[in-house]
């Protein structure tokens, strides 16, 4: 584990006539002292992801419970019916039984076409919310905060701090910004995440807030370090590499001697983890996040 830590040494957030002053400070891995102030309009800000909500599987099969009763309403079949559970754990799609063999087989058709409207619901409840499905190799699956979505939606706000990143850097290497914004994301306090992947989504914040509040968890700074270096190097292929209870940030560029890589699709990219508060250049990882990725316990979402 390195001894280096990131840490704020100030933070500021004022509200001066519907605008937001951010003010940072805090320590480069070399020691040296560094700052960052960007202002944004208070409204525009706020505003996408306002009601963003964790994923809520109860809430979730009321919604789609009564979607598919409309369905089944509309259509005026009676072979079919939706239950949910008395926990509302599970929604059930049944068949009754007919008195003939062509009225079951109407009913069957009825139940067909009913699942293929509900998964076609379910996928549309997904994405409206901006949630994914999401399967880890030793077959823990979940519903996670669509962290690539949620990172282009937000990524417009953000360009007033890419340009006070860009004033700071100025002309420089992908490695340099690269490492730049990571230790940045890795100086904002940490949020733990939820151990099981039912309920990962549960502390993430969408980088607006995320800075707002100036707190995430690591799936959460892994959206903001992707929103951030898409608008800074957006012809650079970015993934995010999802781990037993972590998330990792990767990008396509020069490799050095001893980066951690990652091969995927054909392309290698250099690994970081984002999440502090250890400061970890690009290419360095924790021994056990190394040792998850070096035995393939992850699965990777494209980032562009």
């Amino acid at each position: 584990v390195p001894k280096v830590f990131a840490q704020q040494t100030a933070f500021e957030k004022t509200s001066r006539d519907g605008d937001i002053l951010f003010s940072y400070q805090w320590n480069l891995p070399n020691g040296k002292l560094t700052q960052l102030s960007f202002s944004v309009n208070q409204r525009e800000f706020l505003k996408p992801f306002a009601t963003f909500r964790s994923y809520d599987r109860k809430r979730a099969l009321r919604e789609l419970n009564y979607q598919v009763n409309q369905y089944i309403q509309r259509q005026r079949w009676y072979g079919v019916e939706a239950t949910l559970s008395p926990r509302q754990e599970k929604l059930t799609l049944s068949i009754r039984k007919a008195r003939t063999e062509p009225l079951q087989q109407r009913y069957q058709q009825q139940l067909t076409k009913t699942q293929q409207f509900f998964n076609q619901q379910w996928r549309d409840y997904l994405s409206a919310n901006y949630y994914r499905k999401l399967s880890l190799p030793l077959g823990e699956t979940g519903i996670v905060p669509d962290a690539v979505t949620i990172a282009e939606k937000t990524q417009s706000l953000l360009r007033t701090l890419v340009v006070a990143i860009g004033n700071e850097l100025k002309d420089n290497s992908r490695r340099s910004y690269t490492n730049y914004v990571g230790h940045f994301v890795q100086s904002i306090p940490y949020d733990s995440l939820s151990s099981k992947l039912s309920s990962r989504g549960d502390g993430f914040t969408p980088p607006n807030y995320l800075l707002l509040n100036n707190r995430g968890d690591c799936d959460s700074k892994v959206s903001l370090t992707l929103a951030l270096l898409k608008e800074i190097i957006p012809e650079a292929r970015m993934i995010i590499v999802y781990l037993p209870k972590h998330a990792i940030f990767g990008i396509q560029m020069a490799k050095q001697a001893n980066d951690i890589t990652l091969m995927h699709n054909g392309t290698e990219f250099v690994l970081m983890d984002v999440a502090g508060p250890a400061v970890l250049p690009a290419g360095q990882l924790s021994s056990d996040v190394q040792f998850l990725v070096n035995t393939g316990q992850y699965t990777v979402i494209k980032g562009n």
